[in-house]
């Protein structure tokens, strides 16, 4: 199999659409990244809290994967528990 570059089969506006989406979804990520990475580090405030919540909403107790850039699955290992735990 060969790669597909997708982007050279769009036009420049399909191209320049696609960027401003992609910006959207890099923010997001950002921003749960930061989310899972204050959960696990604040184990006096932020830790016990989610756990509350999680016995409240009778949800297993799970804390967000942490996205490893050498981990190629663990950005859709966070996204996922974060949809699940929405």
């Amino acid at each position: 199999e060969e790669w597909v570059d997708e982007l050279a089969s769009m036009s420049e506006e399909e191209q320049a659409e696609f960027e401003v989406e992609l910006v959207a979804v890099k923010v997001v990520l950002a921003k749960i990244r930061k989310v899972a990475f204050k959960i696990i580090n604040s184990v006096t405030i932020l830790l016990p809290a989610w756990r509350e919540i999680c016995l409240d909403l009778n949800l297993n107790e799970k804390l967000i994967p942490r996205d490893v850039k050498t981990h190629w699955n663990s950005t859709f290992d966070m996204a996922l528990v974060t949809i699940q735990y929405k």
